[in-house]
């Protein structure tokens, strides 16, 4: 099997040759140099892609449409540097958020977050309508062409897309406490983003279609955290349950595979809502939020593709390299003989994992992966 067809299968719980390689989502930039001086091949700096191979991963390509919390406006607001505080600076990110942040080792801390962009209807209308076209020609410019050649449908990888979701949306306008006032103090305003929200993902994916058809997006919501959700499930079904019913269903209709969920944190109250929503997959359940994908799978069944659940401290420089092959081996086994379950660590790989862990990670997964069960598939 090649690797569309592998990710494919795993999505609709069929047999596969073998587990599909993704085994991380990614790896902070800290922890790529400390890999980089621990013998990773320097050539990953080259291009992003190269990890995938230097990793083993499978191949796997995103349409450069907006990446992860970045909203595809067009235009972007412009990145300006504020304020030079030596160890710190204050920026405005191309999201229009104001924040200070590491002047070096900016991964190691989270930004502290100053000002977002809306705080007012005339603020949405102003600084944001107007970067939400979906027809905007600057979406689809001379590399997208060349994409379009390379992404044909007879290729043998899989292609994924961001799509911001709709709490990831207001919480990049509002920021999280504005938005809670918001949703109580201005439900009209919140309704008509909503509607604009749904209304260019819907045009925007069919014109993405035109030219080439994803296999999965990957909706990011990071709308949990350690205690459950940011809101409260009536609050997203009041608000953002119909248009994200309409923008998945639009997705499903276009012939999209798979509908993926990216949310951090305790998400089982919000599992239910998107399943019902039609999304077929989530990651990275997060074990410190005490998130076990053995139970979710007990629950649920076949009803959506698990990614991810691999508790990633195990891998750390505090744990052995048998506490880290038990975490692997007590979850890994039982997920692959289920199908639809793609092995991956819960979240990006932190600074404090070797290089020579997390290879160690890789070959153990991957012979597991190997002896699994799973029906073989030439």
């Amino acid at each position: 099997m090649n690797a569309r067809e592998r990710l494919l299968a795993t999505i609709n719980f069929q047999p596969v040759d073998r587990p599909f390689r993704w085994e991380t989502p990614s790896a902070w930039p800290s922890t790529i140099a400390r890999w980089l001086g621990e013998g990773m091949p320097r050539e990953v700096l080259k291009d992003f892609y190269r990890m995938q191979s230097v990793l083993g991963f499978d191949t796997m390509r995103w349409l450069p449409l907006g990446t992860w919390v970045r909203e595809p406006w067009t235009p972007p607001f412009p990145y300006k540097i504020l304020e030079d505080e030596g160890e710190n600076m204050v920026i405005s990110d191309i999201d229009g958020v104001v924040k200070r942040i590491r002047s070096d080792k900016s991964d190691m801390s989270m930004p502290q977050f100053l000002q977002f962009p809306v705080e007012t209807m005339e603020d949405y209308l102003t600084k944001i309508e107007h970067r939400l076209d979906c027809d905007n020609p600057s979406h689809f410019d001379e590399k997208w062409h060349t994409l379009v050649k390379e992404y044909s449908e007879d290729r043998d990888f899989p292609v994924g897309m961001w799509v911001i979701g709709p709490f990831g949306h207001l919480r990049n306008l509002f920021g999280d406490e504005n938005l809670m006032y918001a949703l109580y103090d201005e439900p009209e305003m919140i309704h008509y983003i909503m509607q604009k929200w749904k209304e260019f993902y819907i045009g925007f994916l069919k014109n993405v279609c035109r030219d080439v058809t994803p296999d999965f997006i990957m909706i990011w919501e990071d709308n949990c955290f350690k205690g459950g959700p940011l809101c409260s499930p009536d609050m997203f079904r009041e608000f953002m349950f119909e248009p994200l019913c309409e923008v998945v269903q639009a997705a499903k209709e276009l012939g999209i595979a798979g509908i993926f969920v990216d949310t951090d944190g305790d998400c089982n109250l919000m599992i239910p809502i998107y399943v019902e929503a039609g999304v077929n997959g989530f990651y990275p359940f997060e074990c410190q939020a005490g998130m076990d994908i053995r139970e979710i799978r007990k629950q649920y069944g076949k009803q959506f593709v698990i990614i991810g659940g691999i508790e990633k401290l195990m891998l750390s420089d505090d744990y052995t390299e048998e506490d880290m092959k038990r975490e692997v081996r007590e979850k890994v086994v039982p997920m692959l003989k289920d199908g639809g379950y793609i092995p991956m660590l819960d979240h990006s790989a932190p600074p404090n994992i070797s290089y020579n862990r997390f290879c160690t990670f890789l070959e153990y997964v991957r012979g597991l992966g190997a002896d699994s069960g799973n029906e073989s598939v030439e």
